[in-house]
């Protein structure tokens, strides 16, 4: 399991109030997600947590390798001040997600990304790159930015 941690200031993230999707990358004005972004932003929607895009997805990112590239999902302080379980209802969608997706297969390294929120303008990255057991560990660290 490796997680690296990067703290940044934004003002743009800061007014929303459910959890959103960040891109993984915007080239000419075209906002680019990872592949397999669509399909559990569906499942999660259907698990009964709104998760919505921070802007439109108009390219895929086709990533052809033995991990699974999930998307990097922004929790703002308001987010978890209306649910403060969310960061865990969140991974356990996720884990279950990739249970079903994968079932049958040898399920592979998850890479998946959290941007939460310090103060109104800071922010820290969390990129978690291990297999889904791991995410109970990765759950622990993101509690500590709710304080």
């Amino acid at each position: 399991m490796k997680i690296k941690q990067n703290d940044f200031d934004s003002q743009e993230f800061n007014n929303f109030l459910d959890l959103r999707i960040i891109p993984d990358s915007t080239e000419n004005d075209q906002n680019i997600y990872s592949s397999d972004t669509i399909s559990f932003h569906k499942y999660a929607n259907n698990q009964k947590i709104h998760l919505n895009y921070i802007t439109k997805p108009n390219l895929l990112l086709e990533q052809r390798s033995a991990e699974w590239f999930g998307p990097t999902i922004l929790v703002t302080t308001a987010a978890l001040i209306q649910n403060p379980e969310l960061i865990s209802i969140t991974l356990s969608v996720l884990a279950n997600y990739l249970t079903d997706y994968f079932k049958g297969r040898k399920e592979p390294k998850i890479k998946i990304s959290f941007i939460t929120q310090k103060s109104k303008t800071q922010f820290t990255k969390l990129d978690y790159e291990g297999d889904k057991e791991g995410l109970k560990e990765f759950e622990k660290l993101l509690n500590q930015f709710k304080n």
